[in-house]
């Protein structure tokens, strides 16, 4: 058993991907297994969810994040298999008779009833069903994050309370009559920009012609990036985060418009993800041009223009839409 978490230990050396979540678990997995083999232990070294979590974020611990929800079922399985192709080739170079496998137990998980995980190890055996192609009808699961884990820049937070606004709240009246406020303004600027320029009597210089460009440009930066993902929002629900809405240390986030079970609508930054069931990366949700129709789709972050998916809010699911996979 030793040599084939060797195998492994080679394996994730060769290929680090230590931004991706399950990369990081399976590597404290091996570590634990290589250490007690070594000593001669060869009792699985169990691990639960929350031990996991301390582990590798311990930031994400420390606000709260359900250990659950942070390390979903079939996460681990999931990153092994997209490498599994390049693990077999290894351990046949090294007359190995079995491969490395994720074991755990039972347990649904909850609050006390965490579900654990060790490396164990199966017989190699002739992959049948566990190809690209079979893998093109995958469906993922996506996460949402919890309420005030995305914070978005400093002036909205007077509006979102843990990045969440109550749309027929004081609060949200405000925050539209800002939107609306904004918009006006922007488009008296522009009129008042295009007046200017039509009240002359003589020849346009170059200098009034590269400043009404430089009006126009700015005038449809502003409406792209800070104004028009709120109205977009009232038809799509969920719309991508403009950069200039977030707080610096966000990097993607979602806007959402939702009702709760008393039917009242609400805002809320969010950001949905999944594990990319290839390769182990993380999905996050982009634009779906210019290769796709769909507002927004799911993207591997190391791979966003071939492992591409669908994104079903109500449902928090996806399947896989990139180019034809060849076997």
């Amino acid at each position: 058993m030793l040599e084939v978490m060797r195998c492994l230990d080679e394996e994730l050396r060769q290929s680090p991907a230590p931004d991706v979540k399950a990369y990081k678990v399976i590597r404290v997995l091996l570590d634990a297994s290589i250490n007690a083999l070594e000593k001669g232990n060869q009792y699985p070294q169990t691990f639960d969810r929350a031990t996991l979590l301390d582990i590798c974020d311990p930031k994400v611990k420390t606000a709260g994040r359900d250990p659950a929800r942070w390390l979903p079922n079939g996460t681990l399985e999931t990153f092994l298999d997209s490498r599994m192709n390049s693990i077999r080739r290894r351990a046949e170079q090294m007359g190995l008779k079995s491969l490395p496998a994720i074991a755990s137990n039972d347990a649904k998980g909850g609050s006390g009833n965490q579900r654990i995980y060790w490396l164990t190890t199966l017989p190699v055996e002739a992959s049948d069903g566990d190809s690209l192609l079979g893998q093109a009808h995958r469906q993922i699961i996506y996460t949402r994050t919890e309420s005030g884990e995305v914070q978005p820049v400093l002036f909205l937070r007077l509006f979102f309370r843990k990045g969440v606004l109550e749309n027929r709240s004081w609060r949200g009246v405000m925050m539209l009559s800002a939107v609306l406020l904004g918009v006006g303004f922007l488009s008296l600027w522009v009129l008042a920009s295009v007046w200017s320029l039509s009240a002359l009597d003589q020849a346009l210089t170059l200098r009034q012609l590269t400043s009404s460009a430089f009006v126009a440009l700015m005038a449809w930066f502003v409406w792209c990036y800070v104004y028009q993902p709120w109205f977009q929002l009232v038809e799509h629900r969920v719309v991508k985060a403009p950069a200039a809405l977030l707080s610096l240390k966000e990097d993607s986030a979602e806007l959402e418009m939702y009702r709760d079970d008393a039917k009242r609508p609400w805002t809320r930054f969010v950001r949905f993800s999944s594990d990319c069931p290839f390769c182990g990366g993380r999905i996050l949700l982009a634009e779906g041009k210019p290769d796709h129709q769909m507002p927004l789709v799911g993207r591997c972050g190391e791979s966003p223009h071939a492992h591409v998916f669908s994104f079903d809010r109500a449902r928090l699911s996806g399947i896989y839409i990139g180019p034809r996979l060849q076997v």
